[in-house]
C-alpha cells in the first residue's frame, strides 16, 4: 500500500510577500511584453509608408504576439487575485465527477498528443467546486503541457486515505523538474523555458497550490517512476471554516 507524504500541513500564507511577488510582476514581467507593444507600434507608424508590407506585417504579427501574451499573463493574475478575493462556497464535491469533466474538456489536447489520463474512483470532499475544477485542470494540463518530445503523455492520478485527510497525486512522463526549481515553479508568472519551447505564462501551479492552501492542505513534488514529475496535494477531510 502507498504511503502518505508530508504535505498534510497546511501551508501558511504570507500576505506581505504575496503583494511584494505581485508588485515585483506587475513593475517588471509585465513591463516587457508593453513595451514590445508601444516600441513595434511606433516602428509601423513611422515607417510604414516606406517599408515592404511583408515586413509591415511581421511587425503587426510581433504586436499582437505581444498582446495576446500580456492577456494571458493579466488573465492569470486577475485568476489569481480572484482566489484571495472572493470566499470560498465549499459543499460536498465528487472529485471523480470534477477530474471527469476536466478530461472532456482537455480531451482535444490528449488527442493530439495520443496522451491518456487514467485515474482511479475519487472521494468525496468537502471543498469548493469551482477552486476543485481549477486545480486539477491545471494540475492535468501541466502534464500534458510538459511532455517528452517523441512521447506522449501518460497522465495517473493517485488517491491515498490519510485518515484525516485525502492525499492525491497527478503523475506523468513528462520532461521533469530540476529539484533545485521546486521552489521557483510555485511563484506567479515564473517560467523555467522559452515560448518557443512550452506555451503559456506560469501560473498553473501557482493557482493550484493556493487553492490547496485555502483548504488547508500541503502541495510538494517529486520525480515520477516514470521519469516526469508528480505533484502530490492533501486535502483535509474537515476544512478550515472561512
Amino acid at each position: 500500500m502507498q504511503g502518505c507524504r508530508q504535505t498534510t500541513t497546511p501551508i501558511v500564507s504570507d500576505p506581505t510577500e504575496e503583494f511584494r511577488d505581485f508588485a515585483y510582476i506587475v513593475s517588471h514581467d509585465l513591463a516587457g511584453p508593453v513595451r514590445s507593444i508601444v516600441g513595434f507600434s511606433e516602428l509601423l507608424t513611422e515607417t510604414a509608408s516606406t517599408l515592404p508590407k511583408e515586413e509591415d506585417r511581421l511587425h503587426l504579427d510581433l504586436v499582437l504576439e505581444s498582446a495576446q501574451k500580456l492577456n494571458e499573463m493579466i488573465q492569470g493574475l486577475l485568476a489569481f487575485s480572484r482566489l484571495n478575493t472572493v470566499a470560498r462556497a465549499p459543499e460536498t464535491v465528487d472529485l471523480e465527477m470534477v477530474v471527469a469533466r476536466c478530461h472532456m474538456e482537455l480531451q482535444p489536447k490528449l488527442d493530439a498528443t495520443a496522451g491518456n489520463l487514467i485515474y482511479p474512483p475519487l472521494p468525496e470532499v468537502t471543498a469548493d467546486p469551482k477552486r476543485m475544477f481549477t486545480l486539477f485542470y491545471a494540475l492535468i494540463d501541466n502534464a500534458i503541457r510538459f511532455r517528452r518530445d517523441g512521447l506522449a503523455p501518460e497522465i495517473r492520478i493517485l488517491s491515498v486515505d490519510c485518515g484525516d485527510a485525502w492525499e492525491f497525486g497527478v503523475s506523468d512522463n513528462g520532461i521533469g523538474i530540476d529539484p533545485m526549481f521546486y521552489d521557483d515553479v510555485f511563484r506567479p508568472l515564473r517560467k523555467l523555458h522559452t515560448d518557443d519551447a512550452y506555451p503559456g505564462v506560469g501560473m498553473g501551479l501557482t493557482l493550484a497550490r493556493k487553492i490547496v492552501a485555502q483548504h488547508g492542505g500541503g502541495m510538494s513534488i517529486e520525480p515520477s517512476s516514470t521519469g516526469g514529475t508528480t505533484v502530490w496535494f492533501s486535502l483535509p477531510k474537515t476544512p478550515p471554516k472561512g
